[in-house]
């Protein structure tokens, strides 16, 4: 049996009857309930696409690559599956909720997909139609050399998909990548995944595009203004007892946020301003080059040391002569991009991509300027704020 589904991004996805058996278990369905871009819906109406779809586009690339490839039989249904289940274990509102997961257990949502797939009935269903699970967990998990990259690596499946689906559904034009020409040019040699000269341009495109898609959309200001208010309130519930990161991991969007509502105080409260929209402003911002070498090293460590953190908010609403929990500090990763280690071949000779290619030189240095940490607080205490926080070195040391 097959059945065909169509997807605005691109056209009929066609998937077989076990595909469609694994679609149907509840830990896929999930998936229609996790918004793919978190609180970004604040920010652009129309982005209240889900993991679901996204999921869905991912397998139907992967079928095209690996027919490209001229892979096996096995290795396409292998990769197929891993495209499938790939983001089966992100919590609600996506990468919203994995920061919890990287500062409270220092693990990632491939880690839960993994187990997700071997303690559900996926892998038994897997198993029935002679697919072997543990294969694609290896493939999922970064162990399966090639058929990993095409899934995870430097001009993955995954990036294709996303980049041009998030575009799609925010009406931002950045996204647009040629996925023909990169698919085409893609390449097995000596079991690494890269491309063709042929195909240096379209990622080159893959790496403007996500270059430009990232400030506009993955960190614009009042998505991580959002993410900042969700991701306290939750973790002022999670210090009061009222929930456990085993209850959150296995949360939807809806459930989350259904949570919140219920819950009292302070987190109900930050649950309302994000109902209306009522965000916390921006108190401080200072970009990568602001800070110094020792002041940024001592704030990126901040997090992997969220009693440190919590520490320093605390400290900073004190000096305001507000209450905890309204002043936020909000440090994002170091910038990087893993595309930077993509592999071209050039007559007959594999090279890194920013050694052939300027532009990428040029994105490697200009890649910082996306990064930047702010401090939000309620628009009413903005000044209060902003006066205790402008010498930032007293609280970071």
């Amino acid at each position: 049996m097959v059945k065909v589904i169509r997807d605005p991004i691109h056209g009929d996805i066609f998937l077989s009857g076990l595909e469609l058996r694994i679609i149907d278990t509840p830990e896929f369905q999930r998936l229609r309930r996790i918004k793919q871009l978190g609180m970004s819906y604040l920010v652009y109406p129309s982005a209240n696409h889900t993991r679901f779809e996204h999921s869905l586009g991912a397998l139907h690339l992967a079928g095209r690559l690996a027919s490209r490839l001229g892979l096996s039989g096995e290795e396409t249904a292998l990769v197929r599956f891993a495209a499938l289940l790939h983001d089966l274990g992100h919590g609600p509102l996506s990468h919203t909720s994995e920061e919890l997961l990287a500062r409270y257990l220092s693990t990632s949502h491939e880690s839960i997909t993994a187990e997700t797939i071997k303690s559900s009935g996926i892998a038994e269903k897997l198993g029935e139609g002679g697919i072997d699970s543990t294969r694609v967990v290896e493939i999922i998990s970064g162990e399966a050399g090639y058929l990993s990259r095409m899934v995870s690596g430097e001009f993955d499946i995954d990036r294709m998909d996303y980049l041009v689906r998030d575009a799609h559904h925010t009406g931002v034009g950045y996204g647009i990548i040629d996925l023909d020409r990169l698919i085409n040019t893609i390449e097995v040699r000596e079991n690494t995944l890269l491309v063709n000269e042929r195909g240096l341009r379209a990622v080159e495109g893959l790496l403007v595009a996500r270059f430009l898609m990232i400030p506009t959309v993955y960190l614009h200001h009042a998505s991580r203004i959002a993410d900042a208010m969700f991701l306290k309130a939750t973790e002022v519930a999670i210090e009061r007892g009222e929930l456990d990161f085993t209850e959150l991991i296995k949360m939807d969007d809806y459930q989350m946020v259904s949570f919140l509502r219920s819950s009292r105080g302070y987190v109900r409260e930050i649950a309302q301003r994000l109902d209306r929209r009522r965000l916390f402003k921006k108190v401080l911002i200072r970009g990568w080059h602001d800070l110094s070498p020792g002041l940024r090293e001592r704030v990126l460590a901040l997090r992997q040391d969220v009693k440190r953190l919590s520490k320093i908010e605390r400290e900073m609403a004190e000096d305001a002569g507000i209450d905890y929990g309204y002043v936020l500090l909000d440090v994002p990763p170091e910038p990087s991009y893993r595309e930077l280690d993509a592999l071209v071949a050039m007559d007959d000779e594999i090279r890194r991509i920013e050694e052939v290619s300027p532009l990428v030189s040029v994105l490697k240095v200009a890649q910082k300027s996306h990064w930047s940490l702010g401090i939000y607080a309620p628009e009413e205490h903005l000044d209060s704020v902003r006066r205790v926080t402008a010498n930032l070195e007293s609280y970071v040391g």
